[in-house]
């Protein structure tokens, strides 16, 4: 089998395409949520930390994609076993000296305390609202919101009563 480089515009165009027939809601630009919206809109939330970060071609060699590994520390919505390691699909990445860049895709870092909103679609994870359903814990706060994580998970249980 041989295989060759898509040209960038190409990939780029694949995975828009792709992404708004699965997710319906794919946009360029994107529009603040609310935690009511980010609740009503995903299958789970959890805590926990990102293991690992890898990227990948999927299996026609057109489009790259990165598998965030998070353990999970904390179910904050849904029913994913806390303890357990969870994948979550991201468009875009870097293999080998080809790229994928996705604007607005939400960015992970190993090793980082995350709190996500996920939506679940044919068994696999994404992230809800894509950069806006990933929020980075540090030192006990949740980063984009200037707020404890633990009000912030008080807040998300609430919407869902």
């Amino acid at each position: 089998m041989r295989c060759r480089k898509m040209p960038m515009h190409l990939a780029i165009g694949t995975l828009v395409a792709l992404l708004c027939s699965l997710m319906g809601s794919a946009v360029a630009v994107t529009v603040p949520q609310t935690t009511e919206q980010l609740v009503g809109n995903s299958s789970d939330a959890v805590r926990g930390t990102v293991a690992s970060v890898r990227s990948q071609w999927d299996d026609n060699h057109t489009m790259i994609y990165t598998v965030v590994t998070i353990d999970v520390s904390e179910i904050v919505l849904g029913s994913i076993e806390k303890g357990r390691a969870i994948s979550v699909y991201v468009p875009g990445g870097l293999v080998k000296d080809t790229g994928l860049m996705v604007e607005h895709a939400p960015k992970f870092e190993e090793g980082e305390d995350v709190l996500v909103f996920l939506t679940q679609l044919q068994g696999m994870y994404g992230v809800t609202s894509w950069e806006m359903g990933k929020f980075t814990v540090q030192n006990g706060n949740v980063r984009e919101k200037n707020l404890p994580v633990t009000d912030y998970i008080n807040e998300i249980k609430a919407v869902k009563k």
